[in-house]
């Protein structure tokens, strides 16, 4: 595989996070300032309801893409010594691997 391709599928996958993450957004705003007022138990009720976990979830794992995209490039972009570019991407994927660990256990472990 060329470098060329491989930055272009980056690439993509950079815009595709970008489109879910802001979709993802103005459903969440909408849903808040034109629904009704949200009372603890409507809240709960509707964050917990599995077609928006699922959702959550997969905002979760394109802010995790977008992220990680972002920082490879500028890694890449920016750091020229091979030893430290290896380290400082093993640290970018290790934190964000974690986060995205966390993020999705309290998703998943919210009681219905």
């Amino acid at each position: 595989m060329t470098r060329h391709t491989h930055g272009l599928r980056s690439w993509m996958l950079q815009r595709i996070s970008a489109v879910y993450l802001g979709s993802f957004l103005v459903y969440f705003a909408a849903r808040l300032l034109l629904g009704q007022p949200l009372t603890a138990a409507a809240w709960h009720a509707w964050i917990t309801h599995p077609v928006m976990r699922m959702a959550s979830a997969g905002f979760i794992l394109a802010l995790l893409t977008h992220a990680w995209v972002g920082m490879r490039s500028i890694i890449l972009d920016y750091i020229t010594p091979i030893g430290l570019r290896l380290v400082l991407l093993t640290l970018v994927g290790l934190v964000l691997g974690g986060c995205g660990l966390w993020a999705l256990q309290l998703l998943m472990v919210t009681p219905v």
